[in-house]
């Protein structure tokens, strides 16, 4: 005994029907995505007020072969473009022609929406990249500001050396 055939939809129809149920989709698509954004912008505020001014990166997902080819993806708080916030970069090269590496970053926001939702559970990675770089970075400007004490000391005793009599 045969099969019974569905019925064939033309073309057209199936083109008009799926545009309508897309466009109703798209709709809370684009809700959800934004209010995605809107929670993480909490975050990127917070840290803006911290005023850091260092990057941290955790990575997303990596990958690489025999070849030497490597690709990344990576969450992080950086400056893009002129504005500091939390960012998504990809990147990919080959070890052995780093002149061809490339990468793309993003603010959040302006991210693919596919690399946001990867993201959003490493959000606490990031804070303990950020602090761990704040820490180390704090230790390095008060190693090299004690440099640049005995630096200007010296430069204060030569000034005063080679400054004519009379002058102050």
């Amino acid at each position: 005994m045969a099969a019974k055939q569905a019925p064939q939809v033309p073309p057209a129809d199936r083109v008009q029907s799926s545009y309508k149920k897309l466009s109703l989709v798209a709709f809370d698509l684009n809700a959800a995505s934004d209010e995605l954004a809107e929670v993480v912008s909490v975050f990127d505020a917070a840290l803006q007020e911290l005023n850091l001014g260092i990057p941290a990166w955790v990575v997303l997902s990596a990958g690489g072969d025999e070849d030497g080819d490597w690709w990344s993806r990576d969450l992080g708080y950086s400056r893009v473009g002129d504005k500091w916030g939390i960012a998504l970069k990809t990147a990919g090269g080959n070890y052995n022609r780093p002149e061809h590496d490339s990468e793309e970053r993003w603010l959040f926001k302006d991210a693919p929406r596919w690399m946001r939702i990867e993201a959003v559970g490493k959000v606490p990675d990031l804070l303990e990249a950020l602090l761990k770089q704040a820490e180390e970075t704090t230790k390095k400007i008060k190693a090299k500001t004690e440099e640049a004490y005995a630096l200007a000391e010296a430069m204060g005793k030569v000034v005063e050396e080679v400054r004519p009599a009379g002058q102050k």
